[in-house]
């Protein structure tokens, strides 16, 4: 694990990587948040940079949440995206949340046809192959994904089953 350092982040003194300084924009750990849960935030974080560097996009903070050796799911959102003060908060550290997320960022415009065609560009973009299927399925949750899918496929999707929280299947690498 990366060497941490103490930083005054958001009014509040936290423990980050250096790497985590080194962003465009401002990572907020929830408090408590688990110091062995920065190496599964590292690519997704280095990642939503490389979109913003790309997109030209702007995100002032994002809050990051650590949930390692829970039995179920947190009973918040998972995320969500704020236009008007530019800030995001994670709670899985998968990188398909994360583009479904900055997807809203240019437009607030909800779950519509063109956020879901916004979303299926940065999937392909930024995932790899099989990523991408996974993510392009995940995407037919919505409607809007569910008419891209068979717009693009011409068939109708697989039914789409509810999956659990990323932080369930994953263990602490120390105790």
């Amino acid at each position: 694990m990366s060497k941490l350092i103490t930083a005054k982040i958001g009014g509040r003194w936290r423990e980050v990587p250096l790497w985590a300084t080194r962003l465009s924009f401002e990572v907020r750990p929830v408090p408590g948040f688990q110091n062995e849960a920065w190496p599964l935030w590292k690519p997704t974080l280095l990642l939503l940079d490389q979109v913003l560097d790309d997109r030209k996009w702007k995100l002032n903070w994002v809050r990051i949440h650590s949930h390692l050796g829970v039995s179920r799911s947190p009973r918040h959102s998972m995320a969500w995206v704020d236009k008007d003060t530019d800030t995001m908060m994670l709670c899985h550290f998968d990188k398909d949340t994360m583009l479904h997320e900055i997807a809203h960022l240019p437009k607030d415009d909800a779950h519509s046809d063109a956020w879901a065609k916004r979303l299926w560009e940065l999937q392909e973009t930024y995932l790899n192959k099989k990523d991408a299927r996974a993510a392009h399925l995940e995407l037919t949750r919505y409607l809007s994904g569910r008419r891209l899918y068979i717009k693009k496929f011409g068939e109708k999707p697989p039914r789409y089953v509810d999956q659990i929280s990323i932080w369930v299947s994953t263990k602490p690498t120390s105790k």
